[in-house]
């Protein structure tokens, strides 16, 4: 029984010592086809270049200056170049431009102004106759009415009246304006008689003082 049991033994460890290597012999040959064969390709030769000995023909360069004709050298004397440098050379004078003549300015005869005589006093309009009759009876607090109907009585508002005797807007004489006139203070000129602002005023004056009856028509 032993020497059986000892068989057993020893001929299980052959069979797994086959069976082991078997197994790695096939593992390592499908390990072996799975990996693909190296292709290995021929070594071409480089080939060698050619190489071409180009000739070049040298191109005829046209002398041009073959055909022309050598100058003929000037040979100066010693005694033509001696003169030549003890000849001063010339100077050159700047041309200046003539300059024309300014023309002198014909005087002009200025024409002598003649005097004319003092313009005739204008005729107020009857805006500018309103403005005055409202500013000196304002300034002398006299009736504006009053003013007006003296002035309207008299001349009928035009200040350029003339009877020779009495002129202007109220018909002052000479002598009444130069009276009433020295008294304000003011010219005396009788010709102011016919201007408008100076005969309200000077009629506004007289009211003020009481004197309507000046123009004992007019009442």
């Amino acid at each position: 029984m032993p020497r059986k049991l000892a068989g057993y033994i020893l001929l299980s460890l052959l069979s797994f010592c086959f069976f082991t290597v078997i197994f790695n012999v096939v593992a390592i040959a499908q390990a072996s086809a799975q990996q693909p064969t190296p292709v290995i390709q021929p070594e071409i030769a480089n080939p060698t270049p050619t190489i071409y000995e180009t000739q070049i023909s040298p191109v005829p360069v046209a002398n041009n200056n073959a055909n022309l004709p050598s100058p003929t050298p000037t040979i100066f004397q010693q005694t033509q170049i001696q003169t030549a440098l003890k000849q001063p050379f010339p100077t050159i004078q700047p041309t200046e431009t003539p300059v024309p003549p300014t023309a002198t300015p014909t005087p002009t005869d200025v024409p002598t102004a003649t005097p004319t005589s003092s313009p005739a006093p204008a005729i107020a309009t009857t805006t500018d106759l309103e403005t005055l009759f409202n500013k000196y009876s304002t300034q002398y607090s006299v009736s504006e009415d009053e003013l007006k109907k003296i002035a309207n009585c008299e001349s009928g508002f035009n200040s350029a009246s003339d009877t020779g005797t009495y002129a202007g807007m109220y018909q002052f004489s000479a002598t009444t304006w130069a009276s009433v006139r020295s008294l304000m203070g003011l010219d005396g000129n009788p010709d102011l008689r016919k201007n408008a602002d100076e005969a309200i005023k000077t009629a506004a004056f007289m009211l003020a003082r009481g004197e309507q009856n000046a123009w004992p028509n007019c009442h």
